[in-house]
């Protein structure tokens, strides 16, 4: 139980963010200064938790949009994080709960990478299961891994999970989600909260609801029509009902952010989700991934650990 808990307060709140993918460079087709645009954001949710009296921010995975960003990146976030006493050490911090994306582990290994550092100077935290006061369990469960079993079905259970989650397929060729449907029957949780996906989604089923709010900022052209957004949950500990409330951040229309050829283009792609494949291709975020980096990584699952770190090394010396 975190120390800052205390019994008396019988309201909790948090506020849940979708995937962040913090960077230091401006995507492709982004003509405003993107870097301060993600900085005013996260400053923006910060400011919210500090305001609303929460006791922690949960983020779904990708914290970072690379898991080794510059050194610039990583200190104007500390620097932040100080500002608005973010962190998981001092019983006076708002915590940071986090799960690990794949955009936050190198190679599928969470070693040396911009999350582990942040969670080692106490300013975010991983976890499995964390519970506050007496009856709110709140699970994590990171990417590639297996949905935790709720312990206390009595209990106030959340999840947070990277991993794409809907009704049906989201474009052509999609298969790699989970059903809503399926993850309602399997995982009787009262909250789902999940990112991966950078377009907001909400389901509900009786008295479950799984709500991803999307990326804080649109980084790629099919999301140009997306509202960023956070969402406050409060939670009565003495009777466990909830209330969630939306809250927009303050950002520019489309036509600001964007080229306007980009903009136009877009009205006449009609799969949104190839749109963006196309864009990060060009951009070089996932083309390094598709043919070498995802062989490697394929073969690495089958190879021994001390083999496996050999590899890591002499790969992270290449890189470098």
């Amino acid at each position: 139980m975190p120390a800052h808990y205390v019994e008396e307060r019988v309201k909790m709140k948090l506020l849940i963010t979708g995937d962040w993918h913090l960077r230091g460079s401006s995507p492709e087709n982004r003509i405003d200064n993107f870097f301060e645009t993600q900085l005013d954001k996260v400053e923006q949710i910060l400011q919210l938790a500090s305001k609303n009296r929460c006791q922690a921010i949960l983020c779904p995975g990708d914290v970072f949009d690379n898991p080794r960003p510059s050194f610039d990146v990583l200190e104007y976030y500390i620097k932040l994080f100080k500002k608005y006493s973010i962190g998981n050490s001092n019983s006076d911090e708002i915590e940071f709960l986090t799960v690990w994306g794949q955009h936050d582990q190198r190679f599928r290994t969470k070693e040396r990478t911009a999350l582990r550092l942040m969670e080692s100077l106490g300013y975010m935290q991983t976890f499995k299961k964390i519970t506050y006061g007496k009856y709110i369990d709140i699970y994590g469960c990171d990417y590639g891994e297996e949905i935790p079993i709720i312990e206390n079905e009595d209990n106030f259970n959340i999840l947070l999970i990277h991993k794409t989650v809907a009704n049906k397929p989201l474009w052509n060729g999609h298969n790699d989600f989970l059903q809503s449907d399926k993850l309602f029957k399997n995982n009787p949780y009262d909250i789902i909260i999940n990112g991966d996906y950078h377009l907001s989604t909400s389901y509900e089923y009786k008295n479950q609801i799984i709500y991803n709010c999307g990326c804080i900022v649109r980084k790629t052209i099919a999301e140009a029509s997306h509202t960023p957004h956070v969402l406050l949950i409060t939670i009565n500990d003495e009777d466990l009902t909830y209330t969630l409330k939306k809250v927009e951040l303050i950002y520019k229309a489309s036509d600001e952010v964007f080229k306007p050829e980009a903009l136009s283009r877009e009205v006449n792609v009609k799969n949104a989700k190839l749109q963006e494949f196309i864009s990060n291709i060009k951009n070089n975020e996932i083309s390094n991934s598709l043919n070498f980096r995802k062989n490697l990584e394929t073969m690495m699952e089958s190879l021994e650990e001390p083999v496996k770190q050999i590899l890591l090394k002499e790969l992270e010396i290449i890189n470098e």
